[in-house]
């Protein structure tokens, strides 16, 4: 069941799993930066025998550039404006509205273990982000993540995820790197450099990084990257 529904003013939109209005069981929730093609993801999922037992609420920004950047950067391409960089006001949002109302108002597993936070492109890059500013998630998925953003793995050399215990999926297109745009055709080295920093920083604790190729380019098969991150999370 697909719900449409604004929360804190952010439009959102709710997946319920199968039997939920009838049922009394508690479940994990997938929160996810932007809005995804959840019908095609759920397809892919049965497809692959796995029964789609969570909540995945999307959420819509008001401006994917800017809600989806950590800071000012110059623009991405000459027709753009430059990002203004308020993905601190978006995670406050995302961590201490929209998740408490998802907590009182469904049967969610409110708990970090059972809370993810995934996103694409940009989105993916604040789903990194946000470990280093909120402890609610216990997880993250960066699919296509914009890791290259100007300064970002500096940022993480020089902070800390505020959890330990985290569980953190990286995926990327072997084709990716391919981009003209000098920014961006450095994503692999950045993801790849990343995926070290987090792996360094997560240590002996318990938490887990791992880093899937996928085939194609940045827009190549969403909706099976999506549901690659989620059968990896959930053990399918």
């Amino acid at each position: 069941m697909l719900k449409e529904l604004s929360i804190s003013g952010m439009n959102c939109r709710l997946y319920l799993p199968p039997g939920y209005e009838e049922g009394t069981e508690h479940y994990p929730v997938i929160y996810v930066n932007g809005e995804i093609p959840i019908e095609r993801i759920m397809t892919v999922l049965v497809n692959n025998g796995m029964r789609a037992d969570f909540l995945l609420l999307s959420v819509k920004p008001k401006s994917w550039n800017d809600d989806f950047t950590p800071w000012t950067a110059p623009a991405f391409r000459a027709e753009e404006e430059a990002p203004q960089g308020r993905a601190d006001a978006y995670l406050s949002c995302l961590a201490e509205e929209i998740k408490p109302y998802m907590d009182a108002h469904y049967r969610t597993k409110p708990e970090p273990e059972h809370t993810a936070l995934f996103g694409y492109s940009l989105g993916g890059l604040t789903a990194v982000y946000a470990l280093y500013k909120t402890d609610v998630f216990g997880a993250a998925a960066s699919l296509s993540g914009s890791l290259w953003f100007d300064g970002f793995c500096t940022f993480m050399e020089r902070e800390k995820p505020l959890r330990t215990d985290l569980r953190i999926y990286l995926s990327l297109g072997k084709k990716e790197s391919r981009s003209k745009n000098p920014r961006m055709n450095r994503v692999a080295a950045c993801t790849e450099r990343a995926e070290e920093i987090l792996a360094a920083q997560l240590g002996e604790t318990g938490g887990k990084v791992f880093f899937e190729w996928n085939e194609g380019g940045h827009f190549h098969g969403i909706e099976g990257r999506f549901a690659k991150a989620i059968m990896w999370w959930l053990g399918g």
